[in-house]
């Protein structure tokens, strides 16, 4: 008896996951979006050139929108996940909302990069999404010594000297 309930625990498990896992045709699809209705990040356009490359260079292909009526069940499910990209403000309406929500909860994976924390304040799943809200920055921008340990890395062979302050 005890053996048979074992296996049927284990059995309702395997196809519980399998049933839950989300997997669309093809290769991976992301869905960069950079909408932003407060401030706007310079940044944006080369984010969105790193993550093509990204796409290229890794096999998953590269969509970018700044429309939010794209937050639709039937276009997010061509997607295996979301990037938003410095996005601020209030980008999504609640139907829209109600469309990332079910991405998510079916398996959807999500990036959040640099702003995103900056984005739907009043929209308590989304917080606990990205696990903060953006505050302010500090006032101008400090300064700081950089100590050069090894110029044979790529991102340091350029620096002559041992300590850079920027």
């Amino acid at each position: 008896m005890m053996k048979k309930a074992f296996l049927f625990i284990i059995a309702t498990f395997v196809l519980s996951m399998t049933g839950c896992s989300k997997k669309r045709e093809g290769s991976p699809k992301v869905l960069v979006f950079s909408k932003t209705m407060g401030f706007k990040h310079a940044s944006i356009p080369k984010g969105i050139e790193a993550i093509q490359k990204l796409g290229v260079e890794n096999g998953f292909e590269v969509d970018t929108t700044k429309n939010a009526s794209q937050f639709t069940d039937d276009n997010l499910k061509h997607y295996s996940a979301i990037v938003f990209l410095s996005t601020t403000g209030n980008v999504l309406d609640h139907y829209q909302e109600a469309a990332f929500e079910r991405f998510i909860q079916s398996g959807g994976g999500f990036v959040g990069i640099h702003a995103a924390t900056d984005t739907e304040y009043d929209w308590g799943w989304y917080t606990k999404l990205v696990g903060a809200q953006f505050q302010s920055h500090p006032a101008g921008t400090p300064n700081s010594d950089f100590v050069i340990t090894d110029n044979s890395f790529i991102a340091t062979k350029h620096f002559t000297d041992t300590i850079w302050n920027r």
